[in-house]
């Protein structure tokens, strides 16, 4: 049987296979079918960085798990363990991420999570792969109030705030402390600055203005020059 999962989801250049509007709409309807039931819809979570692509992947998932009867929530950019999190909070029965972490731009990628907001087991990416490869549910076809629909979680950046905000001890504080962030253009570009600044922080922020092209060029964890001179300019 083909693969398209590797070690972290699906990962490739955007608009060449296996990233292609093509595949992400079949694994859309793969995870559509998956996690419905005979009796409630399935909700699915998708969440992203800040690429591009991410709109034209993203519409094509939401595509395929609504013409398979499910549910999409759409959490717009979000780091990856946020939508984890909104996964789990939300009880929903999976979570998408699409995002190519520290690659570049022109990459990217789909994670897709379990209800509990951690990777599927290979069991479940096996029969995923299967359902993308085979024309098994091609004749699976709702029709009428049986098609899903997609809606935006308008809280969902404020829910994962407070839930970082939570995991940090309440008898201590930031204050009097200089953080220098690097949000490298991506998901974390406004959760960062928040979190640190309401806990107290005097917050420097850097490359928190994405343009889906920006994503980690000569930023982020593969470019930290920067960062560590601005550190040292602060001081």
């Amino acid at each position: 049987m083909k693969k398209i999962f590797g070690t972290d989801g699906i990962r490739g250049t955007a608009n060449i296979e296996p990233m292609t509007v093509e595949t992400a709409l079949k694994v859309g309807r793969a995870i559509g079918y998956l996690f419905r039931n005979s009796t409630t819809k399935g909700r699915i979570v998708i969440g992203k960085d800040t690429r591009l692509s991410g709109y034209m992947l993203e519409a094509a998932l939401i595509a395929g798990i609504c013409s398979m009867g499910s549910d999409a929530l759409l959490l717009g950019p979000l780091p990856t363990p946020g939508i984890g999190f909104i996964t789990r909070d939300m009880r929903a029965d999976a979570g998408i991420v699409i995002s190519a972490s520290h690659n570049p731009y022109q990459d990217n990628g789909i994670k897709v999570f379990d209800g509990e907001g951690m990777k599927l087991s290979d069991k479940l990416e096996k029969e995923l792969e299967e359902l993308v490869f085979s024309r098994r549910i091609d004749h699976i076809r709702p029709t009428a109030t049986q098609i899903g629909k997609a809606s935006r979680v308008v809280d969902a950046l404020g829910r994962y705030i407070v839930h970082l905000k939570r995991t940090f001890p309440s008898h201590l504080t930031l204050e009097g402390i200089k953080i220098v962030i690097d949000c490298a253009h991506g998901a974390t570009y406004r959760v960062a600055p928040a979190v640190f600044s309401e806990l107290g922080a005097q917050v420097v922020v850097m490359n928190n203005t994405p343009d889906g092209t920006n994503i980690n060029d000569k930023c982020g964890a593969v470019h930290p020059q920067a960062m560590a001179q601005r550190v040292v300019e602060e001081r």
